[in-house]
């Protein structure tokens, strides 16, 4: 019999005037779990972590933490730790002062906030700067001046709001592997909200993809980008080639799609006249022939060089084919030059075209 899960979103709605910003949201943690919310601006995860950190409230529904409701329970009583993505630590105090801010206003005894706050600076590695003013920092160093602060007060929960999206690209990503190990290393809870598709597959254990405020698909990190559940996930997450087609036939969890570059076999169940998008990830692509697998002609339209792989695009009459290919592979290759690419069909997903209906519900 598996754990109670330790945060428990249920059945969450919340409307902002006409607009449905969350629409019967579930969402079980288990302890120790980070879950990333990832999606575009306006799908619903900040809003989601704020009705877990208590600063909203639901229309509708209810949200547990370790097993106590604590939906119509303030901010300050929830053992909620935030760090936001503008960090909001005090210019006025030093890092010691900051970190204890929380334990002050808890009333704390002091004895007790000199060593939470010597504790948590140790964690981020920033107990030799607790005398150091916040604008002598660099921007790594305040973000961990942020959280040591948000670990300070031992919570229940922790939340991040796009909490390293200020850093720069190679601070960001050491920041991400840094703050992963320290999570797991003290066993925190977590949620983290982006909308980097890298920082979510990256720091999280599962990934929450969200759509119009709904989860899309809830999964680890590598089901996410390599059994997509949505044509939504699936371009979201990651690059792929998407060709529309009709099912021409279908049996044994697999169908065979007319499509303008000829026809393609793929993973689903669909009725025979379905329209459907044909879709693959881009590392599954090959040149060369498969006769066991899918395959298209074509001529190279672009060659990007991206280290120890090449991306390269693929003009087939009017769709365009993307291969990510080992150096090797790709040495030969050059604009206009012929290319035949195959890929296997247990790597090839067929989605459901999108109808009006179902874009206006997103």
């Amino acid at each position: 019999m598996s754990p109670a899960p330790h945060l428990v979103v249920r059945q969450a709605s919340k409307r902002y005037g006409a607009t449905t910003v969350l629409d019967r949201v579930d969402l079980a943690i288990g302890r120790g779990e980070l879950v990333t919310l990832l999606g575009p601006s306006g799908c619903g995860k900040t809003t989601l972590l704020r009705l877990v950190a208590g600063l909203a409230l639901p229309d509708a529904g209810a949200v547990e933490i370790a097993g106590r409701d604590v939906t119509r329970v303030p901010p300050h009583k929830r053992n909620v730790g935030v760090v936001f993505q503008n960090y909001a630590l005090f210019p006025h105090l030093t890092v010691a002062g900051n970190v204890a801010f929380g334990l002050t206003v808890r009333r704390r005894a002091r004895a007790d906030i000199q060593a939470a706050v010597h504790k948590a600076l140790s964690l981020v590695h920033l107990d030799h700067l607790a005398a150091r003013p916040i604008s002598a920092l660099s921007g790594g160093q305040q973000q961990r001046v942020a959280l040591a602060r948000a670990l300070a007060v031992e919570p229940d929960v922790l939340l991040f709001d796009e909490a390293l999206s200020a850093l720069d690209r190679k601070l960001r990503e050491e920041m991400q592997g840094e703050m992963r190990r320290m999570l797991r290393d003290i066993g925190a809870t977590a949620i983290f909200v982006t909308h980097d598709q890298d920082e979510a597959l990256t720091m999280s254990d599962r990934v929450a993809v969200m759509n119009g405020g709904r989860i899309e698909q809830l999964a680890e990190p590598r089901a996410i980008y390599a059994r997509p559940a949505s044509l939504f996930t699936l371009n979201f997450v990651g690059l792929s080639t998407r060709i529309a087609g009709t099912v021409v036939a279908s049996a044994d969890g697999r169908v065979l799609v007319e499509t303008s570059v000829g026809r393609l076999a793929a993973t689903g169940n669909f009725l025979t006249g379905s329209a459907v998008i044909v879709a693959v990830r881009p590392e599954h692509l090959r040149p060369a022939m498969d006769t066991e697998g899918n395959a298209v002609s074509g001529h190279v339209r672009s060659v990007v060089f991206q280290g120890s792989r090449t991306l390269v695009e693929v003009a087939a009459g009017a769709e365009t084919l993307l291969a990510e290919l080992p150096g090797q592979d790709a040495v030969d290759l050059s604009p206009g030059a012929e290319i035949r690419l195959s890929w296997p069909i247990a790597e090839t997903f067929a989605f459901p075209v999108p109808t009006p209906a179902m874009a206006e519900a997103a």
